[in-house]
């Protein structure tokens, strides 16, 4: 790479920043408007992606607007000016060694080049011979930045409409004992953005692995059909939200996903479990459930409540819990 193109990519770096910060800083004062009830640290997270998707347009709006400092062109017409493997190149040291992200306006020309087979085994390329975790990394490298590859390339994939890989993502993805928050919403998005290809493989997943309990990247899973499922709803998928209740070692990951999915078609079986239960749910378990009762419509009158104080519970969570499971993104 060129000192030129060095220096464009770190003005452009700055330049992000200073746009995150000024958003952050305005959405700022909707931290004083929670609404009452609701988590702060879940209300914090929401304010801060609201911030970051205004800033997101506005660079990306940036990143279109000719430049003199440019030679009077724009930060995409310079990529497009640059062959596949210079934009490779550059593609890899943003994801490495910027402190945003990569340049929206890049992965769309990498995605858009001409040579769509090429992209697509470069693509293939970084994906497996990435680190996954730490144990696959050399020394002095660390894997929070080095993922950021990864993370690029999936985003290429999908400006390409390309779903080509989604089955090795999983399959990657499912030799984790436990996942990362940061990798689960990576893998999250490629997955989300074909659902015609992915559901199958999903509800393949959680029938596979109903022995083990769900745990680890099940869990993750059983949320990405969820998400997909608040989109595409379908009778295939609430059976299989039903059958993730039934065999999830922690069943409060269900819950909370029956609940965001929607379906009121929950509300007798989970009313059936705690009434069968009622002498061994835990109290945390009993929370969700109830509250996913009546997120769902349903009647909790009639419910027996063990512990007697469900509605003095009723009250912003005690700081530190958390209300979504990890990987969970609520704002998707």
């Amino acid at each position: 790479m060129t000192e030129e193109l060095i220096n464009i990519l770190k003005r452009y770096d700055e330049i992000v920043k200073i746009v995150l910060d000024q958003k952050i800083d305005e959405y700022g004062d909707l931290l004083s408007q929670k609404p009452e009830g609701t988590d702060d640290a879940t209300y914090e997270e929401y304010i801060q992606r609201l911030a970051k998707d205004e800033a997101d347009k506005l660079t990306e709006k940036f990143e279109e607007e000719e430049d003199e400092k440019l030679g009077g062109k724009s930060l995409h017409q310079i990529f497009d000016e640059m062959t596949l493997e210079q934009k490779e190149e550059t593609l890899e040291y943003c994801a490495l060694e910027l402190d945003r992200e990569v340049p929206r306006s890049l992965i769309k020309s990498i995605a858009h080049d001409e040579a769509r087979d090429e992209v697509k085994t470069y693509c293939a390329d970084i994906l497996g011979d990435s680190a996954w975790t730490e144990e696959e990394l050399g020394e002095d490298k660390i894997f929070e930045i080095e993922f950021l590859k990864v993370k690029a390339v999936l985003k290429v994939l999908i400006e390409m409409g390309e779903a080509c890989y989604t089955k090795a993502v999983l399959d990657r993805f499912m030799s984790y004992d436990r996942t990362r928050d940061f990798v689960a919403d990576t893998i999250a998005d490629y997955i989300e953005a074909f659902p015609e290809v992915t559901v199958p493989f999903l509800i393949e997943i959680i029938e596979d692995n109903e022995d083990t309990g769900l745990e680890g990247p099940c869990e993750d899973c059983v949320i990405m059909l969820t998400a997909i499922g608040r989109e595409y709803k379908s009778e295939d998928i609430y059976n299989a939200l039903r059958h993730a209740f039934r065999y999830m070692n922690n069943k409060i990951y269900a819950v909370l996903c029956l609940s965001d999915y929607g379906d009121e078609r929950a509300v007798p079986m989970l009313k059936n479990y705690i009434n069968r239960n009622q002498g061994s749910i835990d109290r945390e378990l009993f929370y969700e459930m109830m509250s996913a009762i009546q997120n769902l419509g349903g009647d909790i009158t009639d419910i027996h409540d063990p512990f007697g104080d469900f509605t003095k519970k009723q009250q912003p969570a005690p700081q530190g819990k958390k209300l979504r499971p990890a990987g969970y993104n609520g704002n998707k």
